[in-house]
C-alpha cells in the first residue's frame, strides 16, 4: 500500500464530547473577523469580550410547540409538571445541570430552551429520556427543533387568520410552519377547532427543488393546512400570479391547462386586467440567504472561512429579493427581512438601499412587541471594507493614477472559454459560471448600494432588531419590519410576454447559496459557495412566468415542461367534479360527511383526473388560483392537505369493503368537524394502550366491555378512534385525541405511523409500548449480549424500556427517507400500501 505523505489526523477531544473523540479542535479564532466587526461598532466595546466569549460555547437546545394543534396545551403542561422536576437537581460531571425553562419573551410560553452541553444530553441519564421525547414528538409533529432567534422574524410578521402569506425562501420550512400556524389560530382559541374559520394562503416558496420537497414532508405536515402550496423559484423572479374577478370563470372548471396559459400570454393586456386581478399579500417573509456567521456557535468551520466579502458577495440577491418582495406586498401590508447575519452588508445597507428606491416603504419600530426579547437597535452608519480590511474603492471616486488602460478586444475573455472549475462549481450548485466576459487587469466595481446614503437616520434604521449571542444566550439575527403606505398604488400586474427578455438575463438564486441547504445541516447553516464581490445591482425589475413549452399529449404522462430554465415534471392537480363523482358519492355516504364540506375542492395528482390513489383537499382561494394558473407556471410542488388514501387489500379479502378509502392522519383534524358520528368510536384509554401495544387485535381479544359488539355492528373499513380526556402520566390536563383507525371483518388496528404511536406512548405511559419498539429493544438487547459474550464492553441500557436516542434518531432518520420515497412512489400510483389488519 502506497503510504501517504499526510500528517497523521490528531485526535483530540471535541468541546461537545469531553469523555474523547475523533474531533479536531477548532480553532476558534479570527483575526479579521475580530477587526472588522470592531471596525463597525456593532455593540460597545465594554461588551467585546463577552460578545466574543459568547460565540465560543456551544448553542442550547431550543423547541417550540406547534400552537394550532390541539395537542399544543397538554404537550406543554406535560413538560412543565413532568420534565421539570424530572430534570432539576441533577448534575453531570460535577456540573449542576439547569432545567429547561421557556423563552420568556414567546407568546404563551410556548418555547423552551436547555442550556446543557450536548455531551450530557446524550449521557446523563435523566437528559438522555428527554432528549428521546424531543425526537419522538419532533417527528410526530407536535413541536420543532428550532434556533430561538430564528423564531423571531415569522412573530414579528404578525400573521392573521385569513391573510395572504409568502415565505421567499422557506426551506427547510420552520418558519413557514410557524407562519400556517398563525393562519390556522392558536389551539386556545375556541374558534379554532371550527371548520368555518378562514385559513388564508401561504405560498412558501423556494429555488431548490429537492429542498421544496423535504419541506414538504418532513417539515409542513406538522401544520397541514387547505390554503398552502409550495413553489420551487428563484425567489427573485417569483411570476405574478393572477385570480379571476368573477368566480364564474372558473366554476365549471377542473382545471387550468398549459393551452389556456399561452392564450392569455398573447392576450392584451388591458383586456386581460379586465378579467383577472393580480395576487398581491398581506406578508411576506425575506429570509434571505447569507453568509451566516451568526450561526458560528454551531457552524464552527465559519471561524476558519469567515472573511468580509462572504457578505459582500451576497448584497445583490438580497436586494433583489426584498425588491421583489416589495412589488408583492398590498398596500398596507407587512413585511420582514432578516438573516442570520451581523454584516451591515447584508443587513442595513440592503433596507437602506431598498427604502430609496421604494419610498412608499417605511421601517415599523417594534419595541412593545415579543417584551422581555432582548435587543439591539440597527446601525445608521458603516464602513466598507475589502479583505484586507481596507476601506473599498467608491463607484463614484476617480480611478487610481496606475489603474490600467480601457481592455482592448484580445483582453477580453469569452464567457465559452472559461474555466472548467467554474463549469464544475454551477454544476454542483456551488456557484455558476460568468455571465459576462472578463476583462484583464479591470477594475473590480463595487455597488454604490454597499454605503451608508447620509439618511439612515431620518429612515429609521435604528429600529431595526440587531441580536447577540451574549444578550440571552441565543445566536445572532437581524430582523427589520417593512410596511407600505396604505395609500400606495400597488405595483401593475406583470407584463408576460415584455418581461421574456429580461428574464434570460437574470441570474438565478438556485445557484446561490441559501440556509440549511441539505436535510442534515441545521438551519441556518451556509453551504460552501464561491462568492463573488463585483456583480452589480440590477434595476427593479420583475420577472417573466416560466416560458411555455408543449406539454406531452399522451395521457398519463407528465407534462415536461421548461420552467425558469429548469425541466419540471411534477404531475397536474385537476379537481373532481364534486359528488358527481362516484367516489366522492361513496365518501360522502361512508364517512357520514356533512353536506356543508366543500366537495367542490378536492382534487387528483394525476394526468387522468381520477382519484385513483390520493385525494386533497384546498381551500376556495387556492382553487381560485389553480383554476387562473397553469400549475407548471406556478412550479407547484405541493398544494392542500391528503385527506384520502385508497387502501388496497388482498383479493380474498377486498369483497369486505365498500369503501376502500382510508383517512389520513394529516388530514383527520382537517375533515373532523364534517364528519357524523357513524364512523366515530369512543373508546376508553385502556383500550387505547392495546391497540398502541400490538400491530392489530382480534376483535374476541379486546377488552373493553361491549366494544366487540359495537365493532362488528360498524361496517368495515377507515374509522376514527375517540379517547376523551386522555392524561399522561403525573398530568393533571387531559386532552381529547382523534386517531386514525382500520376495523376489518375480525380484527383492528390503530393507522398511526410508527414516530406519532412512540411519542404518543412516551407521553401518555413514560415508555414505549409499541411493537416497533420492543423489535428493536430485543435486537439491542442481541447485540449487546453478543458483544459481552466477546469481551467487549457492554453500552449502558436505555431508560424506562425505549430505545437510545442514537437509535430513536438513526430510526427516525430512516423513516423519513421511507416517507418521502413512499410519498412520491403514491402520486404516480406505484405505492405499494401496508395492507389493513383482514381476517
Amino acid at each position: 500500500m502506497k503510504k501517504s505523505n499526510k500528517a497523521p489526523r490528531e485526535r483530540t477531544l471535541s468541546r461537545n464530547n469531553e469523555q474523547g473523540g475523533n474531533w479536531n479542535v477548532v480553532n476558534q479564532t479570527n483575526e479579521t473577523f475580530e477587526k472588522y466587526y470592531k471596525a463597525q461598532e456593532i455593540i460597545p466595546e465594554a461588551e467585546w469580550d463577552a460578545f466574543l466569549q459568547a460565540f465560543r460555547e456551544p448553542l442550547p437546545t431550543t423547541f417550540r410547540l406547534t400552537s394550532s394543534r390541539p395537542t399544543a396545551r397538554a404537550l406543554n403542561q406535560h413538560i412543565k409538571d413532568v420534565y421539570v422536576p424530572f430534570l432539576t437537581g441533577i448534575e453531570y460531571e460535577g456540573t449542576k445541570l439547569s432545567p429547561p425553562k421557556p423563552l420568556e419573551w414567546y407568546p404563551n410560553q410556548l418555547a423552551w430552551q436547555l442550556p446543557v452541553p450536548k455531551s450530557a444530553l446524550r449521557k446523563q441519564e435523566n437528559m438522555r429520556k428527554f432528549q428521546h421525547f424531543l425526537v419522538y414528538e419532533t417527528d410526530a409533529g407536535n413541536l420543532s427543533r428550532q434556533e430561538a432567534v430564528s423564531m423571531i422574524p415569522p412573530l414579528l410578521l404578525d400573521v392573521q387568520p385569513g391573510h395572504t402569506a409568502l415565505d421567499m425562501c422557506a426551506a427547510p420550512g420552520s418558519k413557514s410552519v410557524q407562519i400556517l400556524e398563525a393562519l390556522h389560530g392558536h389551539a386556545d382559541d375556541a374558534k379554532a377547532g371550527d371548520a368555518k374559520v378562514p385559513q388564508g394562503l401561504l405560498i412558501a416558496n423556494d429555488s431548490d427543488a429537492k429542498r421544496c420537497h423535504l419541506l414538504v414532508h418532513q417539515s409542513l405536515h406538522r401544520v397541514p393546512g387547505t390554503g398552502m402550496m409550495v413553489t420551487n423559484h428563484d425567489a427573485t423572479q417569483l411570476p405574478s400570479l393572477r385570480l379571476a374577478k368573477d368566480s364564474k370563470t372558473y366554476a365549471d372548471k377542473l382545471k387550468f391547462t398549459q393551452d389556456e396559459e399561452n392564450r392569455l400570454l398573447k392576450r392584451d393586456k388591458a383586456k386581460l386586467a379586465e378579467e383577472y386581478d393580480g395576487l398581491l399579500f398581506d406578508r411576506i417573509l425575506t429570509d434571505v440567504p447569507c453568509s451566516g456567521d451568526g450561526t458560528i456557535r454551531k457552524n464552527l468551520g465559519i471561524w476558519g472561512d469567515w472573511t468580509p466579502g462572504n457578505g459582500i458577495g451576497l448584497h445583490a440577491l438580497q436586494l433583489r429579493i426584498l425588491l421583489r418582495a416589495i412589488q408583492l406586498l398590498k398596500p398596507g401590508g407587512r413585511l420582514v427581512y432578516s438573516t442570520c447575519s451581523m454584516s451591515p452588508m447584508e443587513n442595513e445597507a440592503v433596507v437602506s438601499a431598498a427604502l430609496h428606491q421604494c419610498p412608499e416603504m417605511s421601517i415599523v419600530a417594534v419595541p412593545d412587541e415579543l417584551p422581555g426579547l432582548i435587543r439591539r437597535p440597527g446601525m445608521t452608519s458603516w464602513k466598507v471594507l475589502d479583505n484586507n480590511l481596507e476601506p473599498a474603492p467608491h463607484p463614484d471616486a476617480p480611478a487610481p493614477a496606475d489603474a490600467p488602460e480601457p481592455p482592448s478586444a484580445e483582453d477580453v475573455v469569452p464567457v465559452e472559454q472559461d474555466n472548467d472549475k467554474q463549469r464544475e462549481g454551477q454544476h454542483k450548485g456551488k456557484g455558476k459560471a460568468n455571465s459576462k466576459p472578463h476583462v484583464k487587469g479591470a477594475r473590480k466595481t463595487w455597488s454604490k448600494t454597499l454605503w451608508p446614503a447620509g439618511d439612515e437616520k431620518e429612515r429609521g434604521l435604528e429600529h431595526c432588531l440587531r441580536l447577540y449571542p451574549h444578550l440571552q444566550d441565543t445566536g445572532a439575527f437581524f430582523v427589520c419590519v417593512l410596511e407600505k403606505k396604505a395609500d400606495a398604488a400597488p405595483a401593475p400586474v406583470a407584463d408576460d410576454a415584455a418581461m421574456k427578455d429580461e428574464a434570460k438575463e437574470a441570474p438565478s438564486t438556485a445557484e446561490k447559496r441559501e440556509r440549511a441547504s441539505s436535510p442534515s445541516r441545521p438551519e441556518g447553516e451556509p453551504e460552501a459557495k464561491k462568492v463573488k464581490q463585483d456583480e452589480p445591482v440590477p434595476e427593479l425589475q420583475v420577472e417573466s412566468p416560466a416560458p411555455a413549452a408543449t406539454a406531452e399529449k399522451a395521457e398519463g404522462k407528465k407534462e415536461h415542461v421548461m420552467g425558469a430554465g429548469r425541466p419540471f415534471n411534477e404531475e397536474p392537480y385537476i379537481y373532481l367534479p364534486g359528488l358527481e363523482d362516484d367516489q366522492v358519492k361513496l365518501i360522502k355516504d361512508f364517512f357520514d360527511i356533512s353536506d356543508s364540506f366543500p366537495f367542490n375542492e378536492l382534487l387528483v395528482r394525476n394526468a387522468a383526473g381520477a382519484p385513483l390513489r390520493s385525494i386533497y383537499l384546498t381551500s376556495q382561494l387556492t382553487r381560485s388560483l389553480l383554476l387562473s394558473n397553469a400549475y407548471t407556471r406556478m412550479r407547484l410542488i405541493s398544494c392542500g392537505v391528503k385527506l384520502f388514501t385508497r387502501q388496497e387489500s388482498s383479493k380474498e379479502a377486498a369483497s369486505i369493503y365498500r369503501c376502500k378509502w382510508r383517512l389520513n392522519s394529516e388530514g383527520l383534524e382537517v375533515v373532523r368537524p364534517y364528519l357524523g358520528e357513524k364512523r366515530i368510536l369512543t373508546v376508553s384509554e385502556e383500550t387505547l394502550r392495546q391497540c398502541m401495544e400490538e400491530v392489530s387485535i382480534k376483535l374476541e381479544d379486546l377488552k373493553e366491555e361491549g366494544l366487540e359488539a359495537r365493532m362488528r355492528a360498524m361496517e368495515p373499513g377507515s374509522a376514527v378512534l375517540r379517547v376523551q380526556n386522555a392524561k399522561g402520566k403525573d398530568v393533571e390536563v387531559g386532552e381529547d385525541m382523534y386517531l386514525a383507525f382500520w376495523i376489518s371483518k375480525s380484527s383492528c388496528n390503530l393507522m398511526v405511523e410508527k414516530v406519532e404511536k412512540s411519542a404518543l406512548s412516551l407521553r401518555l405511559y413514560d415508555e414505549d409500548v409499541t411493537p416497533h419498539s420492543k423489535a428493536k429493544q430485543a435486537a439491542s438487547s442481541r447485540a449487546a449480549s453478543s458483544r459481552g459474550a466477546s469481551g467487549a464492553a457492554t453500552p449502558a441500557q436505555p431508560v424506562s424500556g425505549t430505545a437510545t436516542p442514537a437509535a430513536a434518531a438513526e430510526d427516525s432518520a430512516e423513516t423519513k427517507v421511507e416517507a418521502t420515497k413512499e410519498a412520491e412512489k403514491e402520486e404516480t400510483g406505484e405505492a405499494s400500501v401496508e395492507p389493513a389488519a383482514t381476517e
